[in-house]
């Protein structure tokens, strides 16, 4: 179970995966041991699947922020060759299978027009597309990784 103390310490890693466990144990007022413990914890459990660095897209040559909305014309075989085409393509930064009209919501990331461009054209191929819409992103006023845990039902287990 996921209680107020494990709560602080995933805030805390979400803000800065970085911090030591020294740094996390002053803030919520454990022993570096103990903030050890519920870490490792949390990790086996599933909660903290892994750490990485956010970086900025901008700088790394990828400015341009897309989303498509893919409807496909298949629906017994695409999400084989969506998949398959998602693994291959790292400017493809995220695939949601949806409900509703759409199939798949994509996030994509692209250095231009002509990057995207070229990213559509095999999205589209690989499956097998009725209909794709896509929206280029203007600006960002907030992006976010955290997630805040919702409440923890009395006898519920994390």
């Amino acid at each position: 179970m996921v209680d107020e103390i494990d709560r602080k310490i995933l805030d805390l890693l979400q803000c800065n995966a970085k911090l030591s466990n020294a740094e996390i144990a002053e803030s919520v007022g454990l022993t570096v041991s103990s903030v050890h413990e519920r870490v490792k914890k949390l990790e086996r459990k599933g909660v903290i699947r892994g750490y990485v660095a956010v970086v900025d897209a901008e700088k790394l040559g990828k400015p341009l922020l897309a989303f498509t909305r893919l409807t496909v014309s298949n629906h017994d075989s695409p999400a084989l060759s969506v998949r398959d085409l998602c693994e291959k393509e790292s400017d493809i930064m995220e695939c949601h299978n949806v409900a509703g009209e759409d199939c798949y919501i994509l996030k994509l990331r692209a250095a231009g027009p002509k990057e995207l461009e070229r990213l559509l054209v095999a999205i589209k191929a690989s499956a097998d597309s009725g209909r794709s819409v896509t929206n280029i992103v203007l600006s960002s006023f907030k992006e976010s990784l955290k997630i805040t845990p919702a409440p923890v039902e009395q006898g519920e287990q994390i």
